[in-house]
């Protein structure tokens, strides 16, 4: 028997799953300063949906009215999408949550739901943002960084593996930009 013969092909899942375990175990273990553990704890919960407030504030006092009403149900119209959209691709693939699949693993953050695949933190304000960035350019990088880095946090917090951010991103993306093409041609902008 050759040596090539005695190993073992991997599958593209369990290599997936593999990078996923070694991501998930070297995040998971950082522990810094109880300061930085609760700055990037308050991260997490702006992914939660707080953060909107803060955008909404923003634009609300720095936008015309009809430019803002119109750019919010943008927003509104991109959650409308993703939803459904991340509820349905959550039941079909039920992936478990890395806390519940690893015992050394320990969810530091509760999680909305059951399944983790793909994130829906991630998803859902990734196409919000990403919506609305198309037409305030200066957006661009807090509407990608900002929900990726919250995505990140989560697998360090347990309750994601990397693999759920980068699906949760990339449908984001393709939500937010057919937001941005679709929400015009149901609503007109006033502008």
């Amino acid at each position: 028997m050759t040596p090539a013969a005695g190993r073992r092909r991997r599958s593209p899942r369990s290599l997936l799953l593999l990078w996923d375990r070694v991501w998930l175990r070297r995040w998971h273990r950082y522990r810094g300063p109880l300061w930085l553990d609760r700055l990037l704890l308050a991260l997490v919960r702006l992914g939660d949906g707080w953060g909107w407030g803060l955008v909404v504030l923003v634009l609300a006092t720095t936008l015309p009215l009809p430019r803002f009403a119109w750019m919010t149900g943008q927003g509104l119209f991109a959650a409308a999408l993703t939803i459904p959209l991340y509820a349905m691709m959550k039941a079909r693939f039920r992936r478990v949550r890395p806390h519940q699949r690893f015992k050394r693993v320990s969810a530091r953050v509760s999680p909305r739901d059951e399944y983790s695949f793909p994130s829906g933190h991630t998803m859902n304000n990734l196409a919000i943002a990403v919506s609305i960035a198309f037409h305030l350019p200066w957006l661009w990088p807090f509407a990608l960084a900002l929900p990726v880095g919250i995505g990140l946090l989560r697998v360090m917090f347990g309750v994601h593996f990397v693999s759920d951010i980068v699906a949760g991103t990339v449908f984001g993306l393709l939500v937010g930009g057919l937001a941005f093409l679709v929400f015009p041609l149901l609503v007109p902008p006033p502008f």
